[in-house]
């Protein structure tokens, strides 16, 4: 064998067929006979000769939503205006998120309650900066959303529970 890559290939199948149990030690025996009867170079003859013509891909309709999308994105630079607007918006959603939970506070916590120190904590970020809790409460929701996908995934498969957020839509 000429051609280091395959070389190193078949011997990779050859360790792998070795602790293998005996059903993969038979697909791995076809894949290292396929590797090694393959020519490692197209055959030299006179004339040239085409190369081949490669199928074309159907897409699936997965498929062809990325595609769509890969272009999409990459039309151009977002306008100005639409990101301060969203900005805008992402901004004044996060101040209400904290003024309502504020609002919805428990009202005879002690000082050191976990639950208004956090209260307190946002209110006073919402007022010194917005942009930082703007970011803070995308980071949090992402987290709550990790948080909730992972709990899914170990809830068996019928029985699966409604999932509340704190968020409000809009």
């Amino acid at each position: 064998m000429s051609d280091p890559v395959r070389a190193h290939y078949a011997q990779a199948l050859q360790r792998r067929m070795q602790a293998a149990p005996e059903a993969v030690q038979r697909v791995l025996q076809d894949r290292l006979q396929r590797a090694m009867a393959e020519p490692t170079e197209a055959p030299v003859t006179g004339a040239a000769q085409p190369p081949r013509a490669r199928p074309k891909k159907v897409l699936t309709p997965l498929g062809q939503l990325n595609q769509y999308m890969a272009t999409a994105t990459q039309a151009g630079p977002e306008l100005k205006s639409a990101q301060r607007f969203r900005e805008t918006w992402s901004r004044i959603c996060a101040e209400e998120d904290v003024t309502q939970a504020v609002e919805r506070g428990p009202e005879n916590a002690g000082p050191l309650n976990s639950h208004m120190l956090v209260l307190r904590t946002l209110g006073l970020m919402r007022d010194l900066s917005p942009d930082y809790l703007r970011r803070f409460m995308s980071h949090a929701d992402t987290l709550l959303w990790l948080e909730q996908a992972h709990g899914r995934l170990k809830e068996p498969a019928g029985k699966t529970k409604p999932v509340k957020t704190g968020r409000v839509k809009r």
